[in-house]
């Protein structure tokens, strides 16, 4: 829509007026935008770390406990791939795979050294998994989520 000069201006001081409203509450919304951030990342992180190794391949821990609607990291301190796997189409032996009734199948992909994978637990139960690359050297894991 063209508008002449005079109601460009008006526009243009309307829109300069709002810009100095903004301008006085500023200061306190930066300062509850940071309080949300630091707040969000004080809640997203993880219940527990899984760590992986290689001599011999497992995770430490190698069973825990946590509640519903937390995460565990895993973490591949080791110098070789690694995976997480709690899905029995990804893995050798689908028996090392155990997930409740209802939980979906996780899995990782592979991990490159220092690389790290979360998973959010939502069903409670035991989730037994494996790392595909040393699933034949038994490196198993088991996570069990209570209510």
């Amino acid at each position: 829509m063209k508008r002449n000069p005079a109601e460009r201006s008006n526009l243009f001081f309307a829109w300069v007026d709002a810009c100095a409203g903004w301008r006085k509450i500023a200061p306190l919304a930066a300062i509850v935008a940071v309080a949300l951030v630091g707040a969000r990342v004080a809640l997203a992180a993880p219940a527990l770390t899984v760590k992986m190794s290689d001599t011999p391949p497992k995770f430490m821990p190698g069973k825990a406990t946590i509640k519903v609607g937390q995460s565990v990291q895993w973490v591949n301190n080791a110098a070789t791939l690694h995976s997480v796997d709690a899905d029995p189409s990804m893995v050798q032996s689908p028996k090392d795979v155990v997930l409740p009734p209802g939980a979906k199948p996780f899995d990782s992909g592979f991990m490159s050294p220092s690389a790290s994978f979360e998973y959010t637990f939502t069903v409670p139960g035991v989730y037994k998994y494996t790392c595909v690359p040393h699933e034949k050297d038994g490196m198993m894991g088991e996570i069990d989520v209570t209510k």
